[in-house]
C-alpha cells in the first residue's frame, strides 16, 4: 500500500508539472473576475459516492469520490466535492501570485479529484451544459436533456428509507439499471441521468463499473445559489471534448518531455494514463 501511495504522488507531481508548463503562458492573462450568472436558489442537496473502475483490466482497483447534486426549482448541477471545493478557493483568489502558492502548495491536494466536470441541467431550458477541462483547456458542450429511454419495471426497493422503483436504459455504450423514488418529487440524478418520476436514488451499469449510491439528502445549511462562470470555454460536441481528451492521453509523453521530466517518470506517466481507459460514456456520439 505505501509503495502504491508513492507511485500516485510521483504521477500526481507529474502531470502538475505538465499542468504548471501548461499554464505558464497564460498566467498573465489569468482572470480572476470571471461573471457569474445567478440561476436559482439551491433547495436540495444530495450527496453521492461514486465507485468505480478506472482500468477496464483491472476489477480489483476500485476507486472512489463523493459527489454533489444541488437541485434548484427547475435547475441543477452535478459537481464532486473535490471540484467544487477547489472551485471555492480559487473564487477567494485575486492574483497571480496567489493562484500560483496555491496550486504549488500540499493544500491543493486536498482537492484531488477524477472528476472534473459541471453538469448544469436546464441550462438553457430543455438542454445539458456540460464543462470539463482537459490539461491546458477549458471546453464546454451542450446537449439535449431528454438522452435517456426509460424501461419502468415493477420491482421496488428500500434505499435510505425511501421506497424506490427499478428503471433500466442504455446510455453512452453502457446498460443501466437505475433506482428512483417517487418520495423525492426530482426528476434528476447524479451525473447526466434525469427523466423518471422521482429522484434517482442508485444508478450503475450493469457490469458495475461505475456505480452512483445516495448517501445523504437535505436542505443547505445556508442559502446558497446555482450559479454559472461565464469562462472562456472552448465550445464544442461532447464528441469534440472527447478527441481532445484522447489526444491528450496519447501525447502525454511528448507533453512530459516538454516538462522537462525524464524518461523513467515519463512512462510511469504513459503507464498512468493507459490505465485510464474505462470513461463513463463508452459511446461518444
Amino acid at each position: 500500500m505505501a509503495r502504491y501511495k508513492i507511485k500516485i504522488f510521483i504521477i500526481s507531481n507529474i502531470i502538475l508539472s505538465i499542468l504548471i508548463l501548461s499554464s505558464a503562458n497564460s498566467l498573465a492573462q489569468l482572470r480572476f473576475d470571471y461573471p457569474i450568472e445567478k440561476l436559482e436558489p439551491v433547495k436540495i442537496i444530495a450527496t453521492y459516492t461514486i465507485k468505480y473502475q478506472q482500468d477496464s483490466l483491472n476489477p480489483n482497483f476500485i476507486k472512489q469520490e463523493e459527489m454533489l447534486l444541488f437541485l434548484g426549482q427547475q435547475k441543477s448541477l452535478f459537481v464532486s466535492s473535490g471540484s467544487y471545493s477547489y472551485d471555492t478557493v480559487m473564487r477567494r483568489l485575486s492574483s497571480t501570485h496567489e493562484y500560483q502558492n496555491f496550486i504549488l502548495s500540499s493544500q491543493r491536494q486536498n482537492y484531488r479529484t477524477s472528476f472534473r466536470f459541471w453538469i448544469f441541467k436546464n441550462y438553457p431550458y430543455g438542454k445539458i451544459t456540460c464543462h470539463d477541462h482537459v490539461i491546458g483547456g477549458m471546453f464546454k458542450y451542450i446537449e439535449d436533456i431528454d438522452l435517456f429511454n426509460w424501461q419502468l419495471t415493477n420491482d421496488t426497493a428500500t434505499i435510505q428509507g425511501y421506497k424506490s422503483q427499478k428503471a433500466t436504459c442504455n446510455f453512452g455504450g453502457r446498460s443501466w439499471i437505475a433506482w428512483f423514488s417517487p418520495e423525492i418529487p426530482y426528476s434528476d440524478g447524479p451525473y447526466k441521468f434525469n427523466g423518471l418520476p422521482g429522484l434517482i436514488l442508485k444508478v450503475a451499469d450493469t457490469k458495475n463499473h461505475y456505480v452512483f449510491v445516495l448517501e445523504s439528502i437535505g436542505k443547505p445549511p445556508k442559502e446558497l445559489m446555482i450559479d454559472y462562470r461565464v469562462k472562456d470555454f472552448m465550445e464544442t460536441t461532447k464528441y469534440g471534448f472527447f478527441s481532445a481528451e484522447d489526444s491528450f492521453r496519447e501525447d502525454i509523453i511528448d507533453r512530459a518531455k516538454a516538462a522537462g521530466i525524464g524518461y523513467e517518470d515519463q512512462q510511469r506517466a504513459a503507464q498512468n494514463m493507459a490505465g485510464r481507459n474505462n470513461p463513463i460514456e463508452l459511446k461518444r456520439k
